[in-house]
């Protein structure tokens, strides 16, 4: 079924790549969902039929007793007909259990896939975990993970420290690490070696709902419920005021894009957020940290190409998380603006920290940050050249 949604919604790209009907995986998947449909129909049918057969030999065998005691005169014609009535409406319910059998045999793909989610084993929680973070700085002590199934550790012998109410940027190329360590963070996983620390406990022995009521995230791909914006916002914190509602629109600049919508607060997104931008998107998703008052931000800044009025704007949106001395922000960061408001900068390559500090110190070092950020300079300044004829 996702194949099918996935062909409708990816038809602008099918079509300019010439592959309307889509790609030949994407038929057989669909040609597998029409088989697996068709099995279940042929499931379905067959109680439907054996029950239905039953069923009506009975009313039959119910009819011809009634019929052979009305020509016996043992019964009136009126009480045959009662008795008929009486049958009828006795049968009825077993056909609508015939139905309800068939439908759940036909749902037997779902069930198998409900059923293989929740034998997912949970994360292990202690017997008496810690209900309470005292301080929101986050530490990796050789941390060394693997994604289940994987063979190659995501990270590798990872130390670093974000002190608390400071702002950490990770930078390094794709598939270093960064979304694996921020993950991590929040509990996602549980590594494999090593600590993982937040105010000095280790992440295994801190409660679940502890944790995540300390912890905001600001995803790379921001999704938004079909609803208002006020109402996405208040996901974060329900009973906020109006005032405390405004306050973090200001700060994330959301302000701005509810003053350009017609609604206002009151406009919907759509699905997923459809009825705004990127940048937009994101926008919301660091007003509902804001309005969360979590003290330690995870933030994944948005690498596709944002319009400079967008760019700017979560570059702010982003110094504001971090300027409150309360709240510890540790961001994935793509653009030298944010890397300027970063007080520390820490720069992963195949897994493992290769170097760290501000700014200034990894660009004279000329290391795997120095590359990267002239990397992205001589792409953010590259024009097409005019010919000349």
């Amino acid at each position: 079924a996702s194949r099918a949604i996935e062909l409708g919604q990816a038809q602008p790209v099918l079509r300019a790549a010439g592959h309307a009907e889509g790609t030949p995986r994407m038929r057989a998947a669909l040609e597998d969902h029409r088989e697996t449909y068709r099995e279940g129909m042929r499931r379905a049918r067959q109680p439907f039929f054996v029950y239905t057969g039953v069923i009506m030999a009975g009313f039959v065998a119910v009819l011809a007793l009634t019929a052979e005691l009305v020509l016996s005169g043992r019964i009136e014609a009126a009480t045959a007909i009662v008795l008929l009535v009486l049958a009828a409406r006795f049968l009825e319910p077993l056909g609508n259990l015939i139905e309800l059998i068939g439908a759940l045999r036909a749902l037997g793909n779902q069930i198998a896939r409900i059923e293989e989610l929740l034998a997912t084993p949970a994360l292990p929680v202690p017997a008496e975990p810690v209900r309470r973070i005292d301080e929101a700085e986050v530490e990796f002590a050789d941390v060394t993970f693997t994604y289940p199934g994987g063979d190659t550790p995501a990270l590798r012998n990872v130390s670093l420290r974000c002190p608390a109410g400071s702002t950490t940027a990770l930078v390094g190329p794709s598939g270093s690490g960064k979304t694996t360590a921020t993950r991590l963070i929040a509990r996602f996983f549980d590594i494999d070696s090593g600590e993982l620390l937040i105010g000095g406990v280790d992440v295994r022995e801190l409660d679940p709902t502890t944790l995540l009521d300390e912890i905001a995230i600001v995803f790379q791909d921001v999704y938004l419920f079909d609803d208002t914006i006020e109402d996405n916002l208040r996901l974060a914190r329900p009973e906020a005021t109006w005032d405390e509602l405004r306050e973090a629109a200001t700060a994330a600049r959301l302000d701005e894009v509810i003053e350009r919508l017609p609604a206002g607060w009151q406009t919907r997104v759509g699905e997923g957020g459809a009825q705004l931008s990127g940048g937009e998107r994101q926008r919301v998703a660091i007003a509902r940290a804001m309005l969360k008052r979590a003290r330690i931000v995870l933030v994944d800044e948005a690498s596709s190409a944002l319009d400079p009025e967008n760019e700017a704007a979560i570059t702010r949106a982003i110094a504001n998380l971090g300027a409150d001395p309360d709240r510890t922000v540790i961001v994935i960061a793509h653009r030298p603006a944010t890397l300027e408001a970063a007080d520390l900068v820490v720069s992963l390559d195949g897994g493992r920290v290769v170097e760290s500090g501000t700014r200034e110190e990894l660009l004279r070092t000329g290391g795997t940050f120095a590359r990267l950020s002239s990397q992205y300079e001589r792409a953010r300044h590259w024009r097409i050249a005019s010919g000349s004829h």
